[in-house]
């Protein structure tokens, strides 16, 4: 099984992504997680823009939309598929939703979904919708360099943007709200659903 999980910054994914598989390996599952961007080459380039590190993609938007699908790409082909064929379950913190969300803020969402379509879409798309002040306390609370994405109305926007397009993806939406056991139990419980 693939899931991608989703969500504002300081919503909780990477977090839960690891919680979920540890909640599903307790129930015999072999379960991988990785995250995107991804470990690889243009994952690091990413990364490193993201977090102020190098360039500056501000004025070419279009270009920084491609870098994902193409990181993406990588990706699914070095990592993902390959343990979907061994019997692997796989969690991403992050996958496609997330590009039609950040980079359809800047360009035209039908032309970020053209250039991830071939990027196939998950068994399950668990958005985590932590409400905004909560999140930001999260992000205030680790310390970490802020990212371009992480204004407080650019997180707004990017919330809005998760809840209209999730129907898109068959995404269930998942209260992000209070302690982490409890999220991680919601999102358990919405994938024995997906199951059955």
């Amino acid at each position: 099984m693939f899931i991608a999980l989703e969500g504002i910054d300081g919503s909780g994914h990477t977090t839960q992504a690891r919680a979920l598989q540890k909640a599903l390996a307790a129930q015999g599952r072999d379960v991988y997680v990785t995250a995107e961007p991804s470990a690889g080459p243009v994952g690091k380039v990413i990364r490193d823009y993201l977090q102020g590190r190098i360039g500056n993609f501000e004025r070419f938007p279009e270009s920084l939309a491609l870098l994902f699908a193409a990181d993406r790409l990588h990706h699914i082909a070095t990592e993902i598929k390959p343990k979907l064929e061994a019997g692997i379950d796989v969690i991403c913190d992050r996958y496609v939703l997330s590009s039609w969300v950040y980079q359809g803020l800047e360009v035209t969402e039908d032309w970020v979904r053209r250039i991830n379509q071939f990027a196939p879409l998950p068994d399950l798309t668990l958005v985590i919708d932590t409400p905004l002040i909560e999140a930001k306390q999260r992000r205030d609370l680790r310390g970490s360099v802020q990212e371009i994405f992480e204004t407080q109305k650019i997180q707004e926007n990017i919330r809005e943007r998760y809840l209209d397009l999730a129907p898109s993806v068959h995404a269930v939406i998942v209260d992000g709200s209070g302690k982490s056991e409890e999220v991680t139990k919601r999102l358990l419980d919405a994938v024995v659903s997906s199951r059955t």
